[in-house]
């Protein structure tokens, strides 16, 4: 299992009355940052898939997401405090959010855009098992393009059972 470097690092649903510092956070993290009622939606929507990680009792980062129609897990959003960066951080949110995407939400397929420029979030979806589908002209509010991905474990998990047979 991978560890942040962090060893009191806590990850946990974010409480309404936390909205306004991952809003802070959000700030940091984005060009074009969600405001504080979508925030409020998102995590009104899915409670527990509105995580927040919190290291000396701060936050230093969140993850969002939300379960689509067609079962899909959409990460709609992840940001880490740049000050907390390249410690395991994002890469222990993303790991909980699909946790709990796969056990409370029978899902095991798992989608999020990512901006083309943005090679550290990029390179981290991948070595999570991630896999560019798509490039979307024009995605975000400045005319950059976006990178579709999609992480599918039902294929591993069906490639595991075919194995063990």
């Amino acid at each position: 299992m991978e560890r942040s470097s962090l060893p009191n690092l806590v990850i946990r649903e974010c409480l309404s009355e936390e909205l306004q510092k991952v809003a802070e956070i959000e700030k940091l993290c984005f060009k074009d940052p969600y405001p504080i009622h979508l925030l409020a939606m998102l995590r009104a929507l899915y409670p527990e898939l509105f995580l927040v990680a919190i290291v000396d009792n701060n936050i230093v980062g969140y993850v969002s997401a939300i379960v689509r129609r067609e079962q899909v897990g959409h990460i709609v959003s992840i940001c880490v405090h740049p000050m907390y960066r390249r410690r395991g951080i994002g890469t222990m949110l993303m790991k909980e959010v699909e946790r709990r995407l796969r056990e409370m939400f029978s899902i095991c397929t798992f989608r999020l855009e990512v901006r083309v420029s943005n090679t550290p979030a990029i390179s981290m979806y991948q070595k999570l098992g991630y896999r560019i589908v798509e490039r979307l002209p024009r995605y975000y509010q400045d005319g950059e393009d976006a990178y579709m991905m999609i992480k599918d474990v039902c294929i591993e998990k069906a490639t595991e059972v075919n194995n063990l047979r």
